[in-house]
């Protein structure tokens, strides 16, 4: 996982909106939505804040009952998926 903070955007043609069950975004282009539950949606918003994504792995370790390598691994699968569906860039 990076150490460093990689700025992640959502492209400007993204929108987000807040839920009951965690975020959803909308791809204005294709009409494609990711509807991402709690979690999932405070690790894209740190990584919007700033947050590098080890700072995010700290974050959910200390926040919940989860080990370091399940953390790093969510985080960089939702990552991935998130910059090859290109509702983020870096």
């Amino acid at each position: 996982m990076e150490t460093t903070g990689a700025e992640f955007r959502l492209r400007p043609d993204v929108s987000m909106a807040e839920t009951d069950y965690g975020l959803v975004l909308l791809d204005g282009r294709n009409g494609e939505y990711w509807q991402l539950n709690d979690t999932a949606a405070q690790i894209v918003q740190r990584l919007l804040d700033g947050h590098s994504p080890d700072e995010v792995v700290r974050f959910l370790v200390s926040e919940y009952e989860v080990t370091s390598a399940d953390a790093e691994r969510d985080v960089a699968e939702l990552v991935a998926g998130m910059l090859e569906s290109g509702m983020v860039t870096r």
